[in-house]
């Protein structure tokens, strides 16, 4: 192949429509089949577009067959994947097991080795799902939202893995991001009689398709699975994404690991008592009441349990009640004198909270103890927020290793509002985001943080956010029970 290459007209001399899903497959030579197959399953929202197209034909080594799946059903249609089963056999019969390869990255990354798993076939995953359940505490909004409209209907590869493993090799290449860890780890975790897994860990935060244009790594890859050693270089396509990553989440990680105490939001060990809150799917049913061990209070370092309340569409917290003490910004109040002109950027509203408005926005505060409502008649910059630390009289020496959560009420007119939980401590500044509210109706938001160090002396040591305008709309914004805790409580904790 050359770079001149005519896609329309490859496309339209190789489309075919099998089981009902479209595929392109182009042979190597067009007389007979090649040695290998790679099969490139199209990722999260590629729609019907072939994935990396261009870039397998270039250097293409190998007959090559491409599936997309539209509906971003992780390969799964609804019928638990038995429509692209056939369709990747239909082609992987005519090759020798060892010699089949399928190419996926995040959502396609799950499909691979799904589908390389139940064929006896090889699979080259980039930050692939494994759980996805788990997956959802990890994931971004619209991620989350697609997994759901699964309903269910879908499977955990590491419950089966075990019993359906057979000669397969499996390669996955994930960064730092804990979305691709914990993911990675439960594959590392199963036990069938003959794994064959190769992980390489990239030094990067993003969850992003590493290999880009550079194609050849995926056919290196698959001489790797061959042979099952080969020394793979990836080290000009990490240099190019290191630049932009910071490595927060190696660092965090590290200082992690040198903690003797749980993290329950990484782990999957099961607690003393109760279950782990990543189980909670499997007892989704009303009017549930059950132990969760590893959530609530610190007792110790160690985390108290916490028993919770299925009202057939959300956790509840019942056990624990609701004490002002409790609160670390419980003396924060959003008290203004009247209507507080908030125009002028960086600019306190009280004692406790200060607005960033870097373009000028027209922005009116009006609070009291527990309640706050901001108006954003004209939102000329999307870096709208407000913000406040905990005050100075609040001891963290203690909380080195502990989670804190973060959560509040929320109503917003127009587009969305979100929080953030975040702090400084050795390894720099370090957050993280919570789901977004939806407008016209009340929601409690949550966001919780594990605080593996805290610098003590910095103004910033542990804050919280509101963000306003990430949307750019104007709007009305309202908030109420805003509280920080310490302690890991993922269905949310205030009054």
């Amino acid at each position: 192949m050359t770079a001149t290459l005519d896609l329309v007209e490859i496309i339209e001399r190789n489309e075919s429509i099998v089981s009902g899903k479209r595929t392109l497959f182009v042979r190597l030579n067009r007389k007979k089949y090649s040695e290998r197959l790679l099969i490139v399953m199209s990722a999260h929202n590629h729609g019907e577009k072939y994935m990396a197209l261009r870039s397998f034909l270039e250097k293409q080594t190998c007959d090559l067959l491409f599936i997309t799946d539209p509906k971003n059903s992780w390969y799964l249609d609804e019928d638990n994947g038995e429509s692209f089963e056939r369709v990747i056999y239909n082609y992987s019969k005519n090759y020798d097991n060892k010699n089949v390869f399928l190419f996926g990255s995040s959502m396609s990354g799950y499909g691979a080795i799904l589908h390389a798993l139940k064929l006896n076939l090889n699979a080259i995953a980039s930050n692939p799902q494994i759980n996805l359940n788990i997956t959802k505490d990890y994931a971004w909004p619209e991620l989350i939202e697609h997994i759901n409209d699964l309903n269910g209907n879908h499977i955990n590869i590491e419950k089966i893995a075990g019993a359906i493993w057979k000669d397969s090799a499996i390669y996955i290449i994930h960064g730092h991001d804990d979305i691709d860890t914990i993911n990675a780890n439960l594959l590392i975790n199963t036990k069938p009689d003959n794994k064959k897994l190769i992980i390489q860990t990239v030094d990067v935060d993003s969850h992003v398709l590493y290999f880009g244009k550079n194609i050849e790594y995926v056919y290196d890859v698959m001489e790797l699975l061959s042979i099952f050693r080969k020394n793979l270089d990836l080290s000009s396509t990490v240099e190019s994404l290191t630049a932009e990553a910071k490595n927060t989440k190696k660092s965090l990680r590290s200082e992690r690991n040198l903690l003797s105490i749980d993290d329950p939001f990484r782990s999957l060990t099961p607690p003393k008592k109760g279950i782990l809150w990543q189980d909670r799917y499997n007892h989704e049913a009303a009017g549930s009441n059950i132990l969760f061990g590893n959530i609530g209070f610190y007792h110790n370092n160690t985390l108290s349990g916490a028993i919770c309340y299925f009202d057939g569409e959300k956790w509840r917290l019942t056990s624990l009640p609701y004490n002002a003490s409790d609160n670390l910004i419980s003396c924060n109040d959003f008290a203004t004198n009247g209507n507080f002109n908030a125009s002028n950027n960086n600019s306190f509203f009280n004692d406790y909270w200060w607005i960033r408005n870097e373009l000028a926005s027209p922005v009116t505060i009006n609070g009291n103890h527990n309640f706050c409502e901001i108006h954003i008649s004209e939102a000329r910059n999307k870096n709208i927020y407000i913000n406040s630390s905990i005050p100075e009289s609040v001891e963290t020496k203690n909380i080195r290793g502990q989670f804190l959560t973060f959560t509040a009420d929320v109503f917003t007119t127009e587009g969305e509002i979100s929080l953030t939980l975040g702090g400084v401590g050795d390894s720099g500044y370090h957050h993280k985001n919570s789901d977004k509210s939806a407008a016209g109706k009340w929601k409690r938001l949550v966001v919780f943080e594990q605080f593996t160090s805290v610098n003590h002396n910095h103004k910033d040591r542990i804050f919280v956010r509101f963000n306003l305008a990430a949307d750019g709309k104007s709007k009305v914004v309202q908030i109420k029970n805003a509280c920080l805790t310490i302690g890991y409580f993922p269905m949310g904790f205030s009054e």
